[in-house]
């Protein structure tokens, strides 16, 4: 067992069953069960396209920040490109660092309108779905703190009544997504999910976004798709 952690929680290594054996000096047989059963529970990760094992996303709140942010980068990855496949549309990857949300994966559909976020840019917490999101479920001296602070107008639909912002961030909480249009960019309407740990603990949000006409018409079909790739996730 130290081994097959070593290989996996220590040096993060995505490894096949075979791999995996050699690397332990045992047996397929004898090391499966273990890695099937590690899986299931979620500290590891089995994909079954490339048939290897790797580390889980119950692991990520133990990870420290820098080591959290990259493996949640790696392991949603995957599931916001078929998304924005799924959807046609740009797909945000949103984390919170301190008093900021930050964009730390971003994925764009071929033939799509140009989304202006970037990776590595911050925004203010109190304006935009996923921004709100990360609000909604942030420690409660970060919300205090914004709450209390003076919130910046972008948009003429920007949230910047305290009283207002506080009622949102409550219906975040009760349904787990967040709409929004213009309220960071005129013209642009999304839709955000929150991911969290099996402890309800925030590891990150999901982005849909688009163009105000792709949101009206499409924001339901955007919130169900988002709801089944953060199942994917855990």
């Amino acid at each position: 067992m130290s081994s097959v952690f070593e290989l996996f929680f220590r040096y993060r290594l995505e490894l096949t069953l075979t791999e995996a054996a050699a690397r332990c000096k045992t047996t397929e047989e004898q090391i499966k069960p273990m890695l099937e059963k590690l899986s299931e529970r979620g500290w590891l990760t089995f994909s079954k396209n490339k048939m290897t094992y790797s580390y889980g996303m119950k692991l990520l709140p133990f990870t420290r920040e820098e080591r959290l942010k990259e493996e949640l980068v790696r392991q949603v990855t995957p599931v916001m490109k078929q998304l924005s496949q799924d959807s046609g549309q740009c797909v945000m990857l949103n984390y919170l660092e301190g008093m900021k949300s930050i964009c730390v994966q971003k994925v764009m559909p071929k033939n799509s309108i140009y989304i202006a976020a970037r990776v590595g840019k911050d925004y203010p917490l109190h304006a935009g779905s996923s921004s709100r999101v990360l609000l909604a479920y942030a420690p409660e001296a970060v919300r205090a703190g914004v709450l209390s602070s003076r919130l910046k107008k972008y948009t003429p639909f920007t949230i910047t009544d305290p009283e207002k912002l506080s009622d949102s961030l409550f219906e975040i909480r009760r349904t787990g997504y967040c709409c929004s249009t213009e309220e960071m960019d005129p013209g642009a309407g999304s839709v955000s999910c929150a991911i969290l740990d099996e402890s309800s603990n925030l590891l990150g949000v999901l982005t849909i976004i688009g163009t105000r006409f792709a949101f009206e018409k499409e924001n339901m079909l955007w919130k169900a798709l988002l709801f089944e790739a953060v199942k994917k996730i855990k």
